[in-house]
């Protein structure tokens, strides 16, 4: 453990007035329900909204809606992608199909796409990897050959648009994340979306069976949205950094989740939203657009800031190879300077589901795998962060110091496929 300024991956805002609504909601959580229901509801222009008490929770729930309305069983997701959506599929009984991508865009391999869709599929899940947005007009044509439905995943995506609607509300139906470091945060949420009237009550029938988690749950998320407020600032942040056990930043595949609504104390911690998430999506596109600048003659970024009004997450990098990319890591993990890893592997290769999954092999996926890095963008990095970051990744990438291997970044992204504005 070193005591040095060290900067979080991500961190979504939250304040201590947010906290503060937490504990009121304890004698009146349910009007906070209503209140932030009605406002999502109403920002999203969707008919029906639902709150859960995760990302996974909610994948979850539709899968398990979906399955009333269709014999089909398998469910086709990217092959590299958060560990949370095969986690949600098993979970609720299905069975994970896989589409290669296209490490220039994130997006599927729309060929592969076609090829994979059969009627044994019950829905397909575009993803807004890092909020780069999915082409969802373009899934949802080859699902309607096919008869299945589109599940949007929009949970690193809160706040963009694509074909002038809401990220999140382009397929059948959609679900957002409200987990730690996502674009806002009540600790753990899940919002789920729908204009299809079928879709919701078969989601009602599913959420009439949940309660809301108990009250002492609900507390103790308080309390560590309370330690996070304090020991996320890059001045504290080496603290639990360095403390192996809680497993910050850890990815990990595993279906013993708890599934319920959302807590009324998780919802007041929501009572600002949309004013953090107008502040966070600004700044995040801000730094994008400084490192995109500063990075632009040095590695890929996808896409460039400059072309497109991407919500980002995180931004994403592609390194010239792997061993590139774990010396950056170590580097910067020596120096605190937040850049990610993201994923271990692509989907087809974690542990309890390669024999599942079969031998095939997912080009597109395995080279984000072994390339990918995300830096960080939120509101509590400055410009001397970021010139670190910087040098410190020119310093990898230079050819003349990279490590053995070297081979030239991917070929830049094509941002006139997509429409995506921040708030």
């Amino acid at each position: 453990m070193r005591i040095q300024r060290t900067l979080p991956p991500t961190a979504a805002p939250v304040t201590l007035t947010d906290l503060v609504h937490g504990i009121v909601a304890i004698c009146m959580g349910d009007r906070y329900l209503k209140r932030i229901t009605t406002e999502l509801r109403d920002f999203f222009r969707v008919k029906h909204l639902f709150l859960v008490s995760s990302g996974k929770a909610a994948l979850t729930i539709i899968l398990q809606s979906l399955i009333s309305l269709s014999p089909r069983r398998k469910v086709l997701i990217p092959a590299y992608t958060c560990f949370s959506v095969p986690s949600a599929i098993v979970k609720a009984t299905l069975t994970v199909s896989l589409c290669d991508i296209d490490p220039g865009t994130f997006d599927f391999k729309y060929d592969l796409l076609e090829h994979s869709l059969d009627d044994s599929i019950l829905c397909v899940v575009p993803t807004h990897l890092l909020g780069l947005p999915s082409h969802v007009s373009r899934v949802k044509a080859l699902a309607r050959r096919n008869g299945a439905f589109v599940v949007e995943d929009a949970a690193q995506a809160m706040g963009g648009e694509q074909d002038g609607k809401p990220l999140g509300t382009l397929g059948d139906v959609g679900f957002l994340s409200l987990g730690r470091g996502k674009n806002i945060s009540c600790g753990s949420g899940g919002i789920i979306l729908t204009d299809s009237d079928s879709i919701a009550q078969a989601i009602e029938r599913e959420l009439a069976t949940l309660s809301a988690p108990p009250l002492l749950h609900q507390l103790s998320n308080l309390l560590r949205l309370l330690a996070t407020h304090v020991l996320i600032r890059p001045t504290l942040y080496w603290l639990p950094a360095g403390l192996s056990f809680l497993r910050l930043g850890e990815t990990r595949f595993y279906t013993d989740f708890p599934i319920h609504r959302l807590g009324g104390v998780n919802a007041a911690v929501l009572s600002n939203w949309k004013q953090h998430l107008l502040e966070s999506n600004r700044t995040r596109s801000a730094v994008a657009k400084d490192y995109e600048q500063r990075l632009h003659s040095t590695v890929s970024i996808i896409p460039p800031p400059s072309n497109n009004g991407s919500v980002y997450l995180r931004l994403p990098v592609i390194l010239p190879n792997r061993q590139a990319k774990h010396t950056l890591c170590t580097l910067s993990k020596s120096q605190g300077l937040g850049i990610s890893r993201m994923y271990p592997t692509a989907i087809h290769a974690i542990g309890s589901l390669r024999d599942k999954l079969g031998t095939q092999d997912y080009p597109g996926a395995t080279l984000l795998a072994d390339r990918l890095v995300t830096l960080p963008l939120h509101h509590l990095i400055n410009a001397q962060d970021r010139e670190r970051i910087c040098s410190l990744i020119a310093s990898v990438t230079s050819p003349a110091t990279a490590p053995q291997g070297y081979a030239q970044p991917l070929p830049r992204y094509d941002a006139a496929r997509y429409v995506d504005r921040a708030l």
